[in-house]
């Protein structure tokens, strides 16, 4: 994911991180995507986010980091503007125990495939 986030040759770096953002965590949320109906511009972009405990979030993506600004989809309020997450991990790890779970989860069974194909691959030359 990128971290640098500015604006390059007219291409809006921010659009394509709050895309891969989506790819990146939708394993561990219930839902997310990018706001169709917020506007987007090369220095904000918006996420709808609901979380595995069935809490719904808009998150805005600027050149600050990520920031929670709404409890429903689409909506912003300055009432639940707040404290600004240099990455959707930290943001996440900060809402949801179940993407806590969740990224865990998914870590140790990584490791254990990982390990898994290297006890084989060594079988294999063994024989």
């Amino acid at each position: 994911m990128a971290t640098d986030r500015s604006v390059s040759n007219g291409v809006n770096t921010l659009k394509i991180e709050a895309e891969e953002v989506v790819k990146e965590v939708a394993f561990a949320v219930k839902h997310v995507r990018v706001s169709a109906a917020l506007p987007c511009s090369e220095t904000l972009v918006y996420l709808n986010l609901e979380t595995k405990e069935n809490e719904m979030y808009c998150v805005e993506l600027s050149l600050q980091g990520f920031q929670v600004v709404g409890k429903k989809y689409d909506s912003v309020e300055e009432k639940y503007k707040g404290k600004h997450y240099e990455t959707i991990y930290s943001l996440l790890d900060n809402l949801s125990p179940g993407y806590r779970t969740s990224f865990g989860d998914t870590l140790a069974l990584r490791l254990t495939e990982l390990q898994n194909k290297q006890t084989a691959r060594k079988h294999l030359e063994e024989n």
